[in-house]
């Protein structure tokens, strides 16, 4: 499989392999769950690492703007504010000093935006470095307390922030245009182009943060690789409880939905970055999903933690289906459409 490795494999060369075992480390890896959280003199510092994923097809500048805000949408999870940035930047022996100040100069105004210092880092050009992967990037930040998709309780409603299919539809639009022009037309084409900046969660989640973390709200998810399904199975997995959505509440945007078909992939199983999944104490999920709906961010209540036994399950047409984990669709989607040398 391309992509993110798989829950199995994680679990069986990874997880008990990541050196010795520290009492402040009070959240290690774990699937599903966004950052790493360490007890630091009574507070904690939630971090969190990526790749430096830089598509040119985005164009420098957007590319970089996305790089950004993946790594910022899973810190701000925690419910801490990102603070401390370490940045590592293998770089093609290609890219030419004007490419790499469109990107960092991106990077520096998102930082100065959310209050974000870098505070170490490494730069150089390397041969057989090549986009979208240019190095890794970390980010830290502080606070008096966290959550983690760890602490979704039963009886927490499920609320879903923004179309599922999200990034796929973007990406597929910026890499095969003229494809979807032909088959969707220009206003399907521009509608998707224009969604690129709502490729983050990070507007939604300083909301949740000064809603109130933990009382109310208690995990924040980001759908990404596997989409909302994925994260959905996430959520239950790591809290080690079931869940229960129903189909007819999940949003799904007219024209993602069309990109998705046309390249005959499931929105809900398809990378999503920029729709975010919140586990809300049940009285509270009314007047949440207003704030965001208030605030200008499509929402809705999708479903309902619920105790272990009753398992992960979407409920369509009065009918139960378990939600397991699944390669995420939109990569091979899109190496299919590179071998039919589709434009």
């Amino acid at each position: 499989m391309t992509g993110k490795i798989s829950r199995k494999f994680f679990e069986e060369n990874i997880i008990n392999k990541t050196g010795a075992v520290r009492r402040d480390v009070v959240v290690p890896p774990r699937n599903g769950v966004d950052v790493g959280i360490i007890e630091i003199n009574g507070g904690y510092m939630a971090v969190t690492t990526d790749p430096l994923y830089i598509d040119v097809s985005f164009g420098l500048k957007k590319a970089a703007w996305f790089a950004f805000h993946i790594l910022a949408s899973d810190l701000y999870t925690s419910g801490i504010r990102a603070e401390y940035m370490s940045i590592d930047l293998n770089l093609p022996e290609k890219i030419t000093d004007d490419q790499f100040n469109e990107i960092w100069n991106v990077i520096h105004e998102e930082c100065k935006k959310y209050n974000i210092e870098v505070v170490t880092g490494h730069t150089a050009r390397y041969a057989g470095v090549s986009f979208p992967m240019i190095g890794g990037v970390t980010l830290m930040g502080t606070g008096d307390k966290y959550i983690t998709t760890e602490n979704a309780t039963a009886g927490d409603s499920i609320i879903m922030a923004r179309s599922c299919g999200l990034e796929a539809s973007v990406i597929l639009v910026y890499t095969f245009p003229e494809y979807v022009k032909d088959h969707l037309g220009s206003e399907t084409l521009k509608s998707i182009q224009d969604k690129f900046y709502t490729m983050t969660c990070v507007p939604e989640e300083l909301l949740a943060i000064d809603f109130g973390i933990g009382d109310k709200i208690t995990s924040m998810h980001d759908a990404t690789e596997g989409g909302l399904l994925n994260s959905v199975y996430e959520i239950g997995y790591a809290s080690e409880n079931g869940i229960r959505i129903y189909y007819d509440n999940i949003i799904i945007d007219r024209d993602i939905e069309r990109i998705c078909l046309l390249f005959n992939i499931n929105s809900m199983r398809s990378i999503s970055e920029g729709t975010l999944l919140f586990t809300v104490k049940s009285r509270y999920a009314v007047e949440f999903m207003e704030k965001l709906r208030n605030s200008g961010f499509n929402s809705n209540i999708i479903g309902e933690v619920t105790e272990k036994s009753k398992g992960i399950k979407l409920i369509r047409d009065n009918k139960e289906y378990d939600i397991n984990p699944e390669d995420d669709q939109l990569w091979n989607a899109v190496s299919e459409g590179i071998k039919r040398g589709l434009k």
